[in-house]
């Protein structure tokens, strides 16, 4: 399995030193990326959607574009329309949700099975763990102040499922994810084109200790793709709905593939905060066990076309 992120463990720091790190993080954040207007959901279970019309796109990567072996063959692959949040799902929607689903929890729901939050780290068996800016107060689910519309991460792919079910949508197949992120865009390595990727763009970045936030940036923080969606190469990798497959290519559907039936890996799509030029293409393709709470992975939501 391809592992996206891996740290050492990290011991903790004095007083003095965790103040010069908050400087430290909140400069790089500040001039490494462009400011734009981010564009903020409507509510935690309303955010902005916008359509991905129906038609055939080119699928994977030419063996001229230095392709990996599971992005070949190259196929056509026929899409019906759909929706897709225009940004990662934040720590805000993600509370929301975590406050209306432990109300009522079902048998077998765990939220510590769903993701990593800022409490788990005062367990002394989580202390290496990397966390969401979330929190809990003994009352509800609150993002940490100021990291409201950051996007979720440490997610399980089991509560990216929840979620999305909950907002009656879905994870998006990768079929699906890839369409949406070559915005109409034909054999190119990125959403934006074959330029390579500039400070502009979350990635290669480090976490040095899990004491301040991730290194990602306010979710719709750059230009988005023709399609109108934000972050589909960088900042966190997304979750697909699709068991992974390394061959699947080779026998995929032309139309509507959902990738196996079966599987122990789930897809994991757009590179995250921590990775290199070559997991920002939108041909690249990596996975992760579905219970995994990766720190470079949170995920966005689809709905079929006409669904309200």
């Amino acid at each position: 399995m391809i592992d996206m992120i891996s740290f050492p463990r990290i011991l903790p720091l004095r007083y003095f030193l965790r103040l010069m790190a908050i400087f430290f993080v909140s400069y790089h954040i500040s001039i490494s990326c462009p400011t734009f207007a981010a564009v903020v959901p409507s509510s935690a279970k309303n955010p902005v959607m916008v359509m991905v019309p129906e038609g055939e796109f080119f699928m994977g990567s030419q063996d001229s574009l230095n392709a990996q072996p599971q992005e070949t063959p190259r196929h056509r692959v026929h899409i019906e329309p759909f929706l897709i949040d225009s940004l990662e799902v934040s720590n805000e929607a993600f509370a929301a949700f975590l406050n209306s689903e432990m109300k009522n929890k079902k048998d077998g729901v765990s939220r510590e099975k769903w993701i990593v939050i800022r409490n788990d780290l005062s367990l002394s068996s989580k202390a290496d763990w990397w966390p969401a800016e979330i929190q809990y107060d003994g009352k509800q689910y609150l993002p940490v102040a100021g990291w409201h519309d950051y996007p979720v991460l440490s997610v399980s792919w089991y509560a990216a499922e929840a979620y999305c079910a909950w907002r009656g949508g879905r994870l998006p197949t990768e079929a699906e994810w890839e369409k949406a992120a070559r915005g109409g865009l034909t054999d190119r390595l990125y959403p934006w084109g074959n330029e390579q990727p500039t400070d502009g763009i979350v990635f290669k970045r480090t976490w040095p200790n899990n004491y301040f936030p991730a290194p990602v940036e306010r979710i719709g923080s750059y230009l988005p793709n023709n399609y109108g969606i934000f972050h589909m190469a960088g900042n966190v990798a997304e979750w697909c709905s699709d068991w992974y497959d390394r061959d699947y290519y080779r026998k995929s559907p032309e139309r509507n593939p959902k990738g196996p039936d079966s599987g122990q890996l789930k897809v994991v799509r757009g590179g995250s905060w921590a990775s290199n030029e070559t997991a920002l293409r939108v041909a690249f393709r990596n996975h992760s066990a579905p219970a995994y709470l990766n720190s470079g992975v949170g995920f966005r939501c689809v709905k079929d076309a006409g669904k309200p």
